[in-house]
């Protein structure tokens, strides 16, 4: 679940890349923590939550998320979609490693700041505690796509910016299939435009390169999309 996540959160980094909006978070001052009522964990980092279930941890953590963490990724950690969803985080020791790195260490790419680093800011028992409440607030997998081209097109991480008939960071499917309707050279420019990336033709928020997916996947998503996504 791990490198699910950190495979949506590199996903929707390519895509938000163009939104100012995002740049924000490095203005966001982190507001402190009262973490008296907690049990102390010293100085070592541990790698597995050690408050995972604890009342008060919970509700500690509520607040804290509240205050320094909700601005971005949703009240009640209902993500509004400029930052990840946390209620799709596996509460197990893997994500915990995982979920303590990313609080510590921050997200920066290419200089830019996704999200500030909390090291030195938030005390290791804050961090736990905001980790304890986010188990609170897991949904668990979602289930498959019935559709397999509906399935394929999650595989290869396209459902984090697009859906069938609703338009999200990008086009909808139906929308584009619209647009190329009379096009009878559509299924290759598609297949360029979405090996290469880019941006314009469909607003300021860029497409990242799907070179990393096999072209025979991309093919038949694509046929797929001109089809209507049905």
């Amino acid at each position: 679940m791990q490198r699910l996540f950190h495979s949506v959160f590199l996903m929707w980094t390519l895509c938000m890349v163009a939104i100012p909006e995002v740049l924000a978070h490095g203005d966001v001052t982190p507001q402190a923590v009262d973490v008296s009522t907690l049990t102390p964990l010293g100085e070592q980092k541990r790698d597995e939550n050690p408050y995972r279930g604890e009342k008060e941890a919970i509700r500690v953590g509520t607040s804290a998320y509240n205050q320094n963490c909700a601005r971005c990724h949703g009240l009640e950690a209902i993500s509004g979609g400029i930052a990840p969803d946390l209620r799709k985080l596996e509460p197990d020791k893997e994500t915990d490693q995982y979920f303590l790195q990313s609080v510590l260490r921050g997200k920066v790419r290419n200089g830019a700041v996704y999200m500030p680093p909390f090291e030195g800011i938030l005390q290791q028992e804050a961090i736990w505690a905001i980790r304890a409440y986010l188990d609170t607030r897991f949904e668990g997998a979602e289930p498959p796509p019935a559709n397999p081209m509906e399935a394929l097109a999650k595989k290869s991480a396209c459902l984090t910016c697009h859906a069938t008939d609703a338009r999200g960071v990008g086009p909808a499917y139906r929308e584009v299939a619209r647009k190329y309707a009379k096009d009878k050279d559509a299924a290759a420019k598609l297949l360029a435009k979405v090996k290469k990336g880019g941006t314009g033709v469909w607003g300021k928020v860029p497409m990242p390169p799907m070179d990393t997916v096999p072209e025979d996947d991309l093919k038949a998503l694509i046929t797929w999309i001109l089809a209507g996504a049905k």
